[in-house]
């Protein structure tokens, strides 16, 4: 019985299938795609004279993906929707119809397809719109002397490969008043926040070639430019290096404070410096690798590690001063010259100390003591010690 029932429900659904109200406009839909279809060459510019142009209106997306709203009229895809049942437009695969092939001139990585190849819109007045997604990769000087304070102007260029400006018309989208957009149109709802750069500009520009005045043969392309002016967002680079290099910076300085016989003196000038090194190196591997400029935080980083170094060399100075004594080194020749130049006061030389120094250095007879008697020696030194100069 159930079986019998079945076969029953599946003749009735063929017979009435027919009758089924989407089934009079598939049927029609199907008898214009024949006479749109009758006689069409997908390869053949919908221009009904030679001379004629194609006008291509293109907009852009934004978000995560790039989407190129590309819309044109083709006469050929045309019709009254009062003889075709009301049939006012279609869904057409993009094979089947003429394409503008407008393509991202500075492309990078050699790719000029879309990512998802979607049907066409044809409406009954001819105008065909076709909105296919793409991830392009565009060709982007980066200019990194601010870094990271900088902000780039990266551009799309778009234009047909195959047709010049006399065969294809180029414009930007038009707005809600009407009017040719003057910018690039991002959706709020879809776009996602980069949490290093910011958009802060997106201007675009129909780039018109330029007239050879003395009427060469040249084909001219028109081209549609789309500027991205982006600037980066500087708090990761401020808290995770400019302020340590900073910290570290004034951890050399210090060095200075510290007494010549300190051991830690040493250690903590090679640990600034092996520090500005590393973080030079973590800088080297965000900066891209170009020669054109410098970046000045490199600059500030360079300039720091040499005044390190020349505090290290000077601890090592002033550890070999301080370790010297009067009876494993002499007094040179031209530090007694300084002593007595007009940079003691400024140097604050203390003229006892230095002579201190130069008597104890020469033989005891030359102060007239017998050798038996090294008291009196020492009291004599000590007395030349706390007296003037010009007194001993």
């Amino acid at each position: 019985m159930i079986p019998g029932a079945l076969l029953l429900l599946l003749l009735l659904g063929a017979l009435g299938a027919p009758f089924a109200p989407g089934a009079r406009g598939s049927e029609a839909e199907g008898r214009l795609r024949k006479k749109l279809f009758s006689g069409y060459d997908s390869s053949v510019r919908p221009a009904r004279e030679v001379g004629d142009r194609v006008g291509d209106e293109k907009d852009e997306e934004m978000s995560t993906k790039v989407y190129l709203d590309l819309e044109w009229t083709d006469y050929r895809l045309s019709w009254d929707p009062e003889e075709q049942e009301g049939i006012d437009s279609l869904r057409i695969t993009a094979e089947s119809v003429w394409l503008p092939d407008v393509v991202l001139l500075n492309n990078n990585d050699g790719n000029f397809d879309v990512a998802l190849d979607i049907r066409v819109m044809v409406s009954s007045d001819g105008s065909v719109r076709w909105q296919p997604p793409g991830i392009y990769r565009s060709s982007c000087s980066i200019q990194v002397t601010y870094f990271p304070f900088d902000w780039q102007n990266c551009t799309m260029v778009f234009s047909s490969y195959s047709y010049d400006s006399s065969e294809v018309s180029l414009q930007t989208g038009l707005g809600p008043d009407g009017q040719e957009r003057q910018e690039v149109h991002i959706h709020e709802g879809n776009f996602i926040e980069n949490g290093q750069w910011e958009i802060i500009h997106k201007p675009s520009r129909l780039i018109q070639p330029p007239v050879d005045p003395r009427g060469g043969g040249e084909r001219r392309r028109e081209a549609v430019t789309f500027y991205l002016i982006i600037r980066r967002k500087p708090l990761f680079y401020l808290v995770n290096v400019i302020a340590p290099c900073i910290l570290i910076t004034l951890l050399a300085i210090f060095v200075f404070y510290l007494p010549p016989d300190a051991g830690e003196k040493m250690g903590l000038s090679i640990f600034a410096l092996l520090t500005l090194t590393v973080f030079l190196l973590l800088l080297a591997d965000k900066v891209p690798e170009t020669s054109l400029s410098v970046p000045i935080i490199i600059k500030y980083l360079m300039f720091t590690m040499v005044l390190v170094t020349f505090s290290v060399i000077l601890s090592v100075v002033d550890l070999n001063l301080h370790h010297r004594s009067p009876h494993t080194h002499q007094m040179p020749l031209w530090v007694r010259q300084v002593r007595r130049s007009p940079l003691q006061p400024v140097l604050t030389l203390n003229p006892n100390i230095w002579l201190f120094v130069q008597v104890s250095l020469l033989p005891p007879t030359n102060f007239n003591l017998p050798f038996h008697r090294p008291e009196g020696e020492l009291q004599l030194l000590v007395e030349c010690q706390s007296a003037k100069v010009f007194e001993c």
